[in-house]
């Protein structure tokens, strides 16, 4: 059971989402179609996605730690299922290992929806870097607060740009119904990943 405080979180950030604000829009979405297919690939915005998007059918990283193959994962998806929504939630440094396979994707028209949680961070790695060595040893772990939707649009795909919550509605939407390649470049918060623990 998820704590009901989850469902009150809200940016503290202008021009920045929090995670939590995101998937509460994304998942009517997700649940809508029995086929929907959802991937989610990353670090903290990623499992911010597992644990709060319910859908039909799920693929997820492990706790491996293997990020990056999100967007091949949906493309072969998209192979498999002809015509339900595909999603692949990812951070912005997850999304970095493979971005140019949005081009594979509008060349070979398979159309998918990538839902990019970009706080311009690798966040995964920094959460870690805070924790065990403290906030004056954290080092290389920022990244540009890139445009990944004129990425995808430049491919031929199609992008949308969110930076406050009451866009992303009606950005999910024109994704769904472009029948293209899709990126949501959504700026996020630099939150770490919800941790539950059991009571004993």
């Amino acid at each position: 059971m998820r704590p009901s405080s989850w469902e009150h979180f809200a940016s503290t950030v202008p021009g920045k989402l929090h995670p939590a604000e995101v998937f509460g829009v994304l998942q009517p979405v997700v649940s809508r179609d029995p086929q929907t297919t959802l991937i989610c690939d990353g670090g903290e915005f990623a499992q911010w996605g597992q644990s709060l998007l319910k859908a039909p059918r799920r693929l997820i990283n492990s706790v491996t730690g293997a990020i990056g193959a999100g967007l091949p994962f949906a493309l072969a998806a998209r192979f498999l299922e002809r015509k339900a929504p595909i999603f692949a939630i990812m951070g912005d440094g997850t999304f970095g290992f493979h971005m140019a396979e949005i081009e594979t994707a509008v060349r070979r028209q398979l159309p998918l929806i990538v839902i990019i949680g970009n706080d311009a961070r690798w966040n995964a790695e920094s959460e870690l870097q805070r924790r065990y060595y403290g906030e004056n040893r954290m080092h290389g772990c920022d990244l540009l607060p890139a445009r990944y939707d004129l990425l995808a649009s430049a491919l031929g795909g199609h992008g949308e740009f969110v930076d406050v919550i009451d866009q992303l509605p009606g950005a999910i939407a024109r994704a769904v119904s472009g029948g293209k390649p899709a990126v949501i470049n959504i700026m996020t918060q630099s939150i770490s990943a919800p941790a539950l623990r059991l009571e004993p």
